[in-house]
């Protein structure tokens, strides 16, 4: 059985990870944003934030994988001076394939239904459809570029985001950058066996449904820029990476009458984007992370 499950993941996981040597199938974290102040006056919240995210690959052959998997976040923060604490829940499903094109370029393809906000009375106005595709181009092990796209529908529209990313290891193995922009960045340098050093960077952009009664229906949209540098320790497991993070986080939480659209969002640019705030905006503020991945390494299991 243990001689299967080895064989599988060695199969599958090259194919989404390509030049990558390895693949991250579980990562939890929680984060806190300190004394995030409203820029109408005085007041303040904290912004509390737990995340996960899970992958399930499923192999067909040794060219293709289904990819399965889930992301589900709680955001905790007060969107209002003044109000009680709100909590935006966030479950986005993950279904679709990798496949090589060639022995150099490998796609993957997968759509991404979201169901996204308050959780109070869950309807139909509550789900979202989503979908990425990217294509990857291995240069050589240590090396690779990705483009594509990722695109869909949120509570205030359509919108079309462009991706390009790298992935490339030092030929001495010490430094790492791993990006698929404009959402993600990370580059590390290894201190000793066990620890490392990293700077990274978060894009986030996704709307909630808000089912509040004492207001018309409403929605919220989350605009976040997050930027860190971070520990990372794997003495206790070899595959589990601990993360100490500390930095700065950009969040404004945008509340809006449901009926208050956009015509289109090439992002960055939003066309059309005439909506008219219903709630104070939010200033910058530290942010403090600690994270856990689950990592197998597909050359050490060679």
């Amino acid at each position: 059985m243990v001689k299967k499950i080895l064989v599988f993941l060695l199969i599958v996981f090259p194919l989404i990870g390509n030049a990558q040597e390895y693949v991250d199938v579980i990562g939890i974290n929680y984060s806190k944003s300190l004394d995030t102040k409203y820029s109408s006056n005085s007041e303040s919240t904290s912004i509390s934030i737990f995340d996960s995210k899970v992958l399930l690959p499923i192999v067909l052959n040794e060219k293709t994988a289904v990819i399965t998997g889930f992301d589900f976040s709680i955001k905790r923060l007060k969107l209002f001076p003044n109000e009680s604490f709100s909590e935006l829940y966030y479950t986005r499903l993950k279904l679709g394939i990798t496949t090589e094109h060639s022995d150099k370029w490998t796609g993957t393809y997968v759509l991404l239904p979201v169901i996204a906000s308050d959780y109070k009375n869950l309807n139909s106005s509550d789900i979202y459809i989503g979908a990425i595709a990217f294509w990857t181009n291995k240069i050589r092990k240590d090396l690779n570029y990705k483009f594509g796209f990722y695109t869909g529908n949120e509570r205030f529209g359509f919108f079309f985001t462009p991706l390009v990313g790298i992935y490339y290891k030092s030929p001495n193995l010490k430094y790492e950058i791993t990006a698929l922009m404009p959402g993600i960045f990370d580059a590390n340098m290894i201190l000793n066996n066990d620890l490392k050093l990293g700077i990274d960077y978060k894009g986030i952009s996704e709307t909630f449904r808000l089912h509040d009664e004492k207001r018309p229906p409403t929605y919220a949209e989350n605009s976040t820029l997050e930027f860190s540098t971070y520990l990372e320790n794997n003495s206790l497991i070899k595959n589990l990476l601990l993360r100490l993070k500390v930095g700065y986080a950009t969040n404004d939480y945008y509340v809006y009458d449901l009926q208050d659209k956009i015509d289109f969002s090439l992002t960055p640019v939003k066309f059309g984007n005439n909506r008219t705030r219903l709630n104070s905006s939010f200033n910058s503020s530290v942010l403090i992370k600690i994270e856990a991945i689950y990592r197998f390494n597909i050359s050490s299991n060679k």
